[in-house]
């Protein structure tokens, strides 16, 4: 649905109580209103259970390149949103070559970028990214050093937007206006009132925002490597000490 800063910042005035119903709001506490969600939104951005998207970004090799910087500030590489993070694990990053055949790139952690003895190889298909997320402009570094001009293209997760204005308007899933407006409601309170904020705004906040991080939550497959699994048919069996079925006797 679309909506707009200053209707979900109004709604939480009233649902405080601050302002009643079909009172306009004073500009002074509208703009207040306008920071106090784009901080929430901002800390919000840091958990990924709360981001509601992860978008499949693109990177464009450069033969003879192995950095490349990404951002919307000048100078940039690639002039795109900055990734608080690049998601990690099988299928999150893969190589297109010319004929769109694709090719598995891992992305690894700081300490396994640094343990390659080599950073000077290349190859026509590297099979390695590494993702420093720089302030402002991110830095992405492929391993081998690529010979050919392929695509890689990777999964990352993205700041959620701040609002410029109080008429800006943005599109929300299912369930995000009312963990807005909810959360919104709590970091309001201190500025209006005293004490803590009711346990009725507390339980609705939470429940709001628990159900989105549980809609977000994506189940990982386990996997494993064949070569060190044993292939028997047949498994401990703690009922009869010894290989089998529970069911065998």
């Amino acid at each position: 649905m679309a909506d707009t800063a200053l209707s979900i910042i109004t709604d939480a005035y009233q649902q405080t109580k601050i302002y009643a119903p079909g009172v306009t709001l004073g500009d002074a506490d509208a703009e207040l209103g306008l920071r106090v969600m784009n901080e929430m939104l901002d800390e919000w951005s840091n958990d990924s259970l709360a981001c509601f998207a992860n978008v499949e970004q693109t990177l464009p090799l450069v033969i003879g390149k192995q950095q490349y910087t990404i951002g919307t500030s000048g100078g940039a590489d690639i002039v795109a949103t900055r990734p608080l993070e690049i998601l990690k694990g099988q299928g999150a990053a893969y190589l297109v070559d010319v004929n769109t055949n694709r090719y598995p790139v891992n992305v690894v952690e700081q300490d396994q970028w640094n343990s390659i003895g080599r950073l000077t190889n290349t190859s026509d298909l590297p099979d390695t990214l590494f993702y420093n997320p720089q302030f402002p402009l991110g830095v992405l570094s492929v391993f081998p050093v690529p010979l050919a001009a392929y695509t890689i293209y990777f999964d990352s997760r993205l700041q959620l937007a701040n609002l410029s204005n109080l008429n800006s308007t943005f599109s929300l899933p299912p369930g995000y206006r009312a963990a807005i407006k909810n959360n919104l409601c709590i970091r309001l309170w201190p500025y209006f009132k005293q004490g803590d904020p009711t346990s009725v705004l507390v339980a609705l906040a939470t429940r709001s925002l628990g159900a989105i991080k549980r809609t977000n939550l994506k189940n990982s497959p386990a996997t494993y490597d064949g070569a060190v699994v044993s292939r028997s048919r047949s498994s401990y069996n703690i009922y009869q000490d010894g290989q089998g079925n529970r069911g065998n006797t």
